[in-house]
């Protein structure tokens, strides 16, 4: 680990976080990052050690992720208990 780099408690560096946040890889919010930012982190980095692909790609493959995280999300809060009620008679 270079000099003067800090690593936080789940083993990314304050300088990794940086590089992707301004890529517009990971949008950080507050004074640390999330468990939610952890996971993108992770995602971007097997993107880029097992498929290879540069930050334009992983960009377009994480708008792709968060849209199909926000359909799902969407579909969940729209499922509703269903009541059917059946009419016996004339």
């Amino acid at each position: 680990m270079p000099r003067g780099e800090v690593r936080t408690a789940r083993g990314v560096s304050r300088r990794e976080l940086e590089t992707y946040a301004s890529s517009g890889l990971l949008a950080l919010a507050g004074a640390g990052p999330t468990e939610a930012d952890l996971r993108r982190v992770r995602r971007i980095r097997r993107l880029r050690r097992d498929l290879g692909l540069s930050y334009e790609a992983i960009e377009v493959v994480l708008r792709l992720v968060d849209r199909l995280e926000a359909a799902e999300r969407a579909e969940v809060a729209d499922r509703r208990p269903t009541v059917r009620i059946t009419v016996i008679g004339p």
